[in-house]
């Protein structure tokens, strides 16, 4: 214990009280672990140093935290981290495991400490940092509810013990991290799945059954890489492409056959830039969307003479509330497509104006934006006399 206590690290020594009292030593262990848990790893084990009482305090805390910039070099984070685990309490469970390794160059060097996580029952497990995790790094776990990993490599077979061999995980997040040949995500006990600015070098099929929140928020794969399906149980889902999407040409989303699965929300949200001619074409086969009631559109749904908004609203029977956002990032972007539109605007196809269900309709967009007066025509020949309000940002 002196051993790990002695380690140097870069954090400033924690204070004692003010007018020398010990009044902390006398609460219960719970509520120091508490105290505990705003302090850095190493200053969390050098309270070991305070009194008997706190002399194995730090071993039993619910948690571990295990962070490269507290250390000067690889070295010494790699002895205070197996240090930690093995003179840890091993009868005490652990709520959560946060590792976060961004400046290290052995990019395994975390599996012990994950490893070390899962056997403690570790509920929540957070990965930060530039490391490979493979097959090898992920274990079985009856105990994990919650993954989030950001800036990590994932190859393959990483995916398999989440999808097999933990059955009571229930939130995933992938936020910057690099997905390379991972087939599939389908744990069946997985309720909220984000995936946050990932690279989706291959393929990825999202068929989670008692998934009910989903949010793919700007990644960057090739056209048709993610897929989703046999998504029964969603209740809300969020998808956002941004403008970078136009290195593909052809990458939108139905391109990316994200409709398919996402036809069970009963909110929705999507959001792209303006596509080409190929997303008009794709979205005539687009399924029926039989729960929907919340809606929000980005500005992708002006092309083709306002063709997408016409056909979603058409395949949603239940839908109460419209909402469309015109944000200033994509402005240059739909700015760029408006002569080819204008052509065109004043004939929309048939079927217009017949959403009874529609209670709600709002445009938040930027003050005198000037694709608010053609929104709102187009609206008044498909929704019919609801009142459409403006909010400006």
């Amino acid at each position: 214990m002196s051993e790990l206590a002695s380690i140097p690290c870069s954090s400033k020594r924690a204070r004692g009280t003010s007018d020398g009292v010990d009044r902390l030593s006398s609460l219960p262990d719970e509520l120091l672990h508490c105290v505990m848990s705003f302090l850095p790893m190493p200053e969390a084990v050098r309270t070991s140093l305070l009194s008997r009482r706190w002399r194995n305090l730090w071993s039993s805390t619910p948690y571990i935290r295990i962070d490269d910039q507290d250390f000067m070099d690889d070295g010494k984070l790699k002895k205070f981290g197996d240090r930690l685990l093995l003179l840890r309490d091993g009868s005490t469970s652990l709520d959560e495991a946060w590792i976060s390794v961004h400046h290290v160059a052995d990019r395994t060097m975390c599996y012990e400490w994950i490893r070390h996580a899962i056997v403690h029952k570790a509920r929540l497990l957070h990965v930060s940092g530039f490391v490979l995790l493979d097959g090898t790094a992920m274990f079985p776990s009856q105990h994990l509810k919650t993954v989030r990993l950001q800036y990590n490599l994932l190859r393959y077979g990483f995916f398999r013990p989440l999808n097999c061999d933990c059955p009571v995980l229930e939130h995933l997040e992938l936020e910057h991290c690099g997905l390379w040949d991972l087939k599939e995500i389908s744990s069946r006990s997985l309720k909220a799945l984000r995936i946050i600015g990932c690279h989706i070098f291959d393929d990825l099929v999202i068929c989670a059954s008692n998934l009910t929140h989903v949010s793919i928020i700007d990644p960057s794969c090739d056209p048709g890489a993610i897929v989703t399906r046999d998504l029964s149980s969603l209740v809300t889902a969020s998808v956002s492409l941004t403008s970078r999407f136009h290195y593909y040409k052809r990458n939108t989303i139905t391109d990316h056959r994200l409709l398919d699965g996402l036809s069970h929300a009963t909110t929705l949200e999507l959001h792209a830039p303006l596509p080409e001619v190929s997303f008009e074409r794709s979205l005539r086969t687009c399924p029926m969307f039989s729960n929907l009631t919340s809606l929000v559109l980005g500005e992708w749904c002006m092309a083709a003479d306002f063709y997408p908004l016409l056909r979603i609203l058409q395949r949603s029977c239940k839908l109460k509330e419209l909402k469309l956002k015109l944000t200033k990032e994509e402005f240059s972007t739909c700015k760029d497509s408006e002569p080819a539109l204008s052509s065109t605007r004043g004939a929309l196809p048939s079927g217009s104006g017949s959403h009874p269900c529609i209670e709600r309709v709002k445009i938040c967009c930027h003050e005198h934006d000037p694709r608010v007066s053609s929104l709102v025509q187009a609206l008044q020949l498909i929704v019919g006399d609801v009142k459409i309000s403006i909010e400006h940002r």
